[in-house]
């Protein structure tokens, strides 16, 4: 007799491409603008020219999509570590990731407006996380 288990395929894109997500935005720049005579300056989780809106938004989406991994971990462990269901939630947290990639890179063109600005890797690594994350929640949530 084998004991085969399936594993869960939304939760382990949802884990892969949250740590790809995490990656892109903790070593990639958020936001960048041209400063003039070949000069570029950049938002990111270290840099100088990041503004409130847009640290606060990458601080809090690294949260989110670490508590995802959570969540897609959650499901692929033979044994969950939390017994209730969790797609909902992690729906929320995703969409939430969408909404705050939004936020940040807005605050950032708020404050940079009179310079020719640009969204980063770190961005679309958060928001390509984030809408993908919560398209792959909601089928999992629905097919269920």
């Amino acid at each position: 007799m084998s004991s085969e288990r399936n594993v869960d395929v939304f939760a382990a894109l949802v884990l892969v491409l949250s740590i790809i997500g995490i990656i892109l935005m903790a070593t990639q720049y958020f936001a960048s603008f041209y400063l003039g005579a070949g000069s570029y300056r950049h938002s990111c989780l270290d840099c100088g020219y990041a503004t409130a809106g847009d640290l606060f938004a990458q601080i809090v989406m690294i949260i989110l999509l670490v508590l995802q991994i959570i969540i897609a971990l959650n499901d692929l462990v033979p044994n969950r570590f939390i017994k209730m269901d969790l797609d909902k939630i992690g729906l929320m947290f995703a969409g939430t990731t969408v909404l705050l990639a939004i936020i940040g890179l807005a605050t950032f063109g708020i404050v940079y407006a009179e310079f020719e600005w640009w969204p980063d890797a770190g961005f679309y690594g958060g928001i390509i996380a984030g809408l993908i994350n919560t398209i792959l929640f909601f089928l999992k949530w629905r097919n269920k």
